[in-house]
């Protein structure tokens, strides 16, 4: 089961970085998810980051897809990025 951490407009792509190895290093996978077009370019932002700093050890994929999120009472549409060690 990958751990799930939502990515907001806010969060600085570096330190989701450092978030995203720490937790491939621990659980081998984890799923992001990005709501608006702000919060899934920091998303991807950090997921290229975290593939730089983890490059020199391991394999890093990447899996996007289409979610269905509710936010504040509605449906939106959103990006899921598994992420996981190969």
């Amino acid at each position: 089961m990958p751990s799930i951490r939502r990515v907001s407009s806010q969060v600085d792509p570096n330190d989701a970085a450092r978030r995203i190895v720490s937790t491939i290093e621990k659980c081998g996978v984890l799923e992001l998810q990005a709501v608006g077009d702000n919060a899934i370019s920091r998303a991807v932002k950090a997921v290229a980051i975290a593939k730089k700093l983890i490059a020199p050890n391991r394999d890093m994929v990447c899996t996007p897809s289409f979610m269905v999120a509710n936010v504040n009472g509605e449906k939106t549409s959103g990006i899921k990025l598994v992420v996981e060690n190969r």
